[in-house]
Formats: C-alpha cells, structure tokens, sequence
C-alpha cells in the first residue's frame, strides 16, 4: 500500500480503502465512559470506525488499528440501525444515550477482541521494524524507491 514511515493510522486507512474500493471514515466522537473506545460501524456508503476524541493521538491510532484488525479478519459489526444513531451522534443530533444504546449492540465475542488486538499489535510491531530500516519514509518518489530496495518496508504493508 505504499504507506509512510512513522506508520499513520489514517493514511492505512484511507490507503486500504482506496484498495478495495470502499472508503473507510475516521470519526472522533466523546464516546459514554464505560463503553469500548472504539467502533467499527457497516454502512452501504463506507465502513465508520468511530474513535474515543478525548485521548491522546498515540491511542487514538490503537483504537483505529484494533478497529481495522476487526475489518481485515472479516468480523462483522453492526448494519444501519446503531449506525443512524451514531452518525447522528457525532452530528450532534442526537445525545449521548441513544449512542450508548446503539454502542451496546456492538459487542464481540472475547475471541473476536483478541485477535483484533493481535492483529494490531502484529501492524505496530511490522511499523516499527520497518521504521528501524527506514526511519521516516522518504517524500520524493525516487527516495522512497530506493529505501525499499535498500530494505525498507520490510513486509506485507
């Protein structure tokens, strides 16, 4: 996928997307305490991975990579109905309890949850090995050619 080097969470993403052909959206919400920090929602236009905004942007990136392990391990989460309700959240037309209601029939089995967060450890540890050949990913097209051969991205993204 041709991704940068310190590994972007959106660019991952935007770039998977682009791929299959079918937008993944990143959107930041103050999702109910109590509630997991992250959600992968199915929708006709896009996939919504909704993210908790109150959190640092280190964390922000595990809850959309652990999100993304949901998506490529082809765990489905829920259609239009708790999609509604948080879209409509996130616009600000509805309150916090009818998200917390829509969020509750998002659950997985622990199975499920674990082998998302396996998945994104297994794409941190891959970014940060390729860091360790590469550093930052080189902006001009001919660099980054040239860090690959030399041992750059080093695996499957």
């Amino acid at each position: 996928m041709d991704l940068d080097l310190p590994l972007d969470a959106e660019q991952l993403c935007q770039r998977f997307g682009e791929q299959r052909g079918r937008p993944i959206k990143l959107i930041a919400h103050p999702l109910p305490a109590g509630m997991p920090n992250g959600v992968w929602l199915v929708a006709e236009d896009a996939d919504y991975f909704f993210y908790q905004a109150n959190t640092t942007k280190l964390h922000r990136d595990q809850i959309v990579i652990h999100e993304f392990g949901h998506l490529i391990a082809g765990h489905q989460m829920i259609g239009e109905g708790g999609m509604a309700a948080l879209t409509a959240a996130a616009a600000g037309a509805v309150g916090d309890e009818d998200a917390a209601a829509a969020m509750q029939r998002t659950c997985y089995a622990d199975e499920r949850e674990w082998e998302a967060e396996m998945l994104a450890s297994l794409i941190g540890e891959w970014s940060s090995r390729a860091e360790q050949g590469v550093g930052t990913s080189a902006s001009h097209q001919g660099l980054r050619g040239l860090q690959r051969v030399l041992g750059g991205h080093d695996g499957w993204l």
